[in-house]
């Protein structure tokens, strides 16, 4: 009798502990659900960006994907890249409806931000307000969704660009930076951004330079793939930041391929469940661009890869919304037709 109540008393404190404070029953700690649509789904091409451009920044706020900024080429002229102008559009897709519209744009141009989600509202820090490495900027603000409106927010300590946030708990940790071979020794600063106070605090720097940027958090932890690192180099590896114990480590775990100018960097959320999409680039092994749909699963810190894209295609930025990846911006060619990718692609769908 006696070891019959013990169990009994187990089982009511198990039920207990799952209805009433959330917690997860043994066995299931820290285990993301699969989602098996991801292994069987495939690619579809939605509605097109009203205005094409790459190096925008993207956020999902109440089911919306919004694409800030970017810069667009004039791929018409013959001086191609030396007429490259960052934008100050702003623009919002639906994905119920397969719709863009135009948005309030930004109160000044902006290419390569960080951009983070918080308490509903859109933080936007830094980047370059004329073109490509040329104006970096402290400069930051707030948008609310909801009033379409933009605030002026304390600025960065210093200018920067190709610059990436991640918010957790009641902060923003804001990271990376251009890591050209003229800049010598990267910037791997990183700072802790309190929207309460709208203070900054350095925190511990990154064990490397890092640019191209895909990353997401887990279990408290933030995970960044970066395609660069220090003198425009290859990276590898996986850059883990533990929010508690304020320490930045680099996990050598291979990649499938190396890349950079990813399709879903400069983005406030490319994860479904624990997979962090690392979708497109320059691959580094046939010097063109990449059509690869790769994951890194931030449950088991290891890589995966499903279905390839319709094209290869560089320099997006994405978001996820009711468990299906949304692409917007970037560029199929460098400079000939680079504001000419404005399709939208969502995975997974079904295949048909």
């Amino acid at each position: 009798m006696a070891k019959r109540g013990c169990h009994a008393t187990m089982i009511c404190v198990l039920l207990w502990c799952v209805v009433f404070t959330g917690c997860q029953m043994p066995g299931d700690a820290g285990q993301a659900k699969p989602d098996k649509r991801i292994e069987t789904g495939t690619w579809r091409i939605l509605a097109d960006v009203p205005v094409g451009r790459f190096g925008g920044a993207a956020a999902v706020v109440d089911g919306k994907l919004h694409l800030f900024g970017g810069v667009n080429m004039n791929p018409h002229t013959p001086e191609g890249q030396d007429k490259a102008q960052a934008v100050a559009l702003h623009h919002v897709y639906d994905p119920a409806e397969d719709v863009w519209w135009e948005a309030g744009p930004m109160p000044d141009k902006k290419g390569w931000p960080a951009i983070a989600v918080y308490r509903d509202k859109i933080y936007i820090f830094g980047g370059d307000n004329e073109a490509i490495d040329r104006s970096i900027t402290t400069e930051s603000w707030i948008y609310d969704p909801k009033t379409d409106t933009y605030y002026s927010i304390a600025p960065l300590p210093h200018p920067r660009s190709y610059c990436y946030g991640v918010t957790v708990g009641d902060y923003i940790y804001i990271f990376g930076a251009r890591t050209l071979r003229s800049d010598g020794r990267a910037d791997r600063s990183t700072f802790r951004y309190d929207p309460r106070n709208d203070t900054y605090k350095r925190t511990a720097d990154l064990p490397e330079g890092a640019r191209f940027i895909v990353h997401g958090s887990y279990n408290n932890c933030i995970y960044a793939m970066h395609g660069e690192t220090d003198f425009e180099t290859y990276a590898n590896g996986v850059l883990k930041y533990d929010v508690a114990a304020n320490k930045w480590t680099k996990l050598n775990v291979p990649r499938i391929e190396q890349r950079k100018w990813y399709l879903s960097q400069h983005s406030t959320h490319a994860a479904i469940g624990s997979k962090l999409f690392i979708l497109g680039g320059w691959s580094a092994v046939k010097s063109s661009r990449s059509n690869r749909a790769t994951y890194f699963d931030m449950a088991t810190e290891t890589f995966g890869e499903v279905e390839r894209m319709p094209n290869g295609r560089c320099c997006g930025a994405a978001g996820v919304i009711d468990g299906r990846l949304y692409i917007a911006g970037g560029f199929w060619k460098w400079v000939d037709d680079v504001c000419e990718c404005t399709e939208t692609w969502g995975f997974p769908f079904e295949k048909e």
